[in-house]
């Protein structure tokens, strides 16, 4: 009957230490969503396309221009996100 309790002992306490660990870790790796963007007022407010003939987006927040690909989501100077 020892051997039991001790077995079903250890299969809690692993279960809890794997649990810890990963609350642990969860918490030191925020989302980028979660995470405050300091804005640099410094970067200047529009920053014009290349050429002519270039399409992008402006930022909403800033003013910045960004190139127009899917893979992009946050603004190159403040990090907000672009709709």
């Amino acid at each position: 009957m020892g051997v039991l309790v001790w077995l079903i002992a250890y299969v809690v306490g692993f279960g809890l230490l794997q649990l810890l660990l990963y609350r642990y870790f969860q918490r030191d790796d925020p989302s980028p969503e979660t995470t405050p963007s300091p804005v640099d007022h410094s970067v200047p407010a529009s920053i014009d396309p290349p050429d002519s003939a270039a399409t992008g987006r402006h930022c909403r927040e800033c003013g910045t221009y960004n190139e127009h690909d899917s893979m992009f989501v946050y603004c190159r100077a403040c990090t907000s996100r672009l709709r």
